[in-house]
């Protein structure tokens, strides 16, 4: 397995608490290798139950809180993320870090200063997704060897990495700098690292040992989130989806939109959902429906509902319309 699972901590920690039923929860990307790590802890502890989460886990704001209060579960262990930004589950939790041990080959190094070098500029901004941490210092240093200045950002909690990003969270590249670089595997963070500060985005891939340079992407998306943005302006009806997964329910920013549509005179309604899919949205569509807005996930506007009939907007996207300001845009909040 390229992860290190740290399967003696989770043992530790299962002894500590005198755990006798434990649910593993591991992200789409790793739930593959969930069977091998039950027979490795089973070896080891056999007195101890595991079972196995077979629900989408989307990050760290969706702890399986209830699903382990449902089975009787002691402890849940958590594989792939860190604490989330905001939220600390009130269920006994372990969290995994599950960090990639995948190496850098010096192929993959030059080729992303071959692609930096398309770029006019000489200060790098570098982050990288929980799994590969560890990797930012090496590729750190390997660029000030070749003469860039770098520089790797704080993150937005005590609970992650200097340089760290989740989907929704860049905190750790708010920082000035001519070029963006992430370390990530597939497009999911390094779009998002594009969006949120809107300048030129390199991502490295370990899987692949090569790097991306996905800027027009990036470009090619706020093109059609300005056009969803453009749709939704003088619209008058609005529904609010409040996310009710214990990570995901921001009654704040909930009460925030409503209160600053409604003095606008628009009419606006709340629902509540736990996994929001384009059916969901149809099974509650009224002709005189305009304009939905996602408060649970930024990234499902832009991932998976980006094709729905209506505009389906983000909080900043929002944010944009109510500030009547277009010029810089809001994401992810």
């Amino acid at each position: 397995m390229s992860y290190n699972f740290d399967e003696e901590r989770i043992i530790h920690e299962i002894e500590a608490r005198n755990a006798k039923k434990v649910l593993l929860q591991f992200p789409e990307g790793l739930k593959y290798f969930s069977i091998e790590i039950v027979n490795k802890l089973r070896k080891k502890i056999p007195n101890v139950d595991f079972i196995i989460s077979g629900e989408p886990s989307w990050g760290a704001c969706d702890i399986a809180e209830d699903e382990a209060i449902q089975i009787g579960a002691d402890l849940i262990v958590h594989f792939g993320h860190t604490p989330y930004t905001w939220y600390y589950p009130k269920f006994p939790t372990v969290f995994i870090n599950a960090e990639s041990t995948i190496k850098l080959t010096n192929e993959a190094l030059e080729d992303l200063v071959k692609k930096i070098s398309k770029y006019n500029g000489n200060k790098i901004s570098l982050t990288a997704t929980l799994q590969h941490i560890k990797m930012l210092q090496e590729v750190k240093s390997f660029l000030e060897n070749m003469g860039y200045e770098v520089v790797i950002g704080k993150p937005s909690s005590k609970f992650m990495f200097d340089g760290q990003v989740l989907g929704c969270d860049y905190k750790a590249a708010e920082v000035p700098a001519d070029i963006y670089v992430i370390i990530s595997g597939g497009m999911f963070h390094a779009l998002g690292l594009g969006l949120s500060t809107n300048k030129p985005t390199i991502k490295l891939d370990p899987y692949l040992q090569k790097s991306e340079d996905v800027t027009n992407e990036v470009n090619r998306i706020l093109k059609i989130r300005y056009g969803k943005i453009m749709q939704a302006m003088d619209k008058r009806n609005w529904v609010i989806i409040q996310g009710i997964k214990v990570g995901q329910n921001r009654p704040l920013m909930v009460k925030y939109f409503y209160d600053e549509l409604t003095k606008r005179g628009y009419n606006v309604y709340i629902v509540t959902n736990k996994v929001l899919t384009i059916d969901v949205l149809r099974n509650i569509d009224r002709s005189y429906i305009d304009v939905y807005l996602v408060t649970s996930c930024p990234r499902l506007p832009i991932d998976d509902l980006y094709n729905y009939e209506k505009p389906v907007l983000t909080p900043g996207e929002a944010k944009m319309i109510i500030n009547n300001n277009f010029e810089r845009y809001i994401f992810p909040w």
